[in-house]
């Protein structure tokens, strides 16, 4: 009996540090805990604060599909 293969890609990185969240959204650290703090950004607690991709995905949506206007908190972290 044959077996068949099958082709197994390696896993893409899913979760992410506060850092590489501010990289990828832009921004800087402080606003990212920022956004945690208020609930806006959810993160699972694995030692320390990891953002899964579906949740930066999720809050870039969100925030675009409400129009959310961030530049108070954006202004606080300059």
């Amino acid at each position: 009996m044959k077996q068949s293969t099958i082709a197994v890609k390696p896993l893409e990185k899913q979760l992410f540090t506060v850092a590489e969240t501010a990289v990828i959204l832009t921004t800087s650290k402080s606003i990212i805990y920022k956004l945690i703090n208020k609930g806006d950004l959810r993160t699972l607690k694995l030692g320390g604060h990891k953002i899964p991709d579906y949740e930066i995905e999720r809050f870039k949506r969100w925030a675009f599909e409400n129009e959310i206007d961030y530049s108070d908190i954006l202004k606080e972290g300059e």
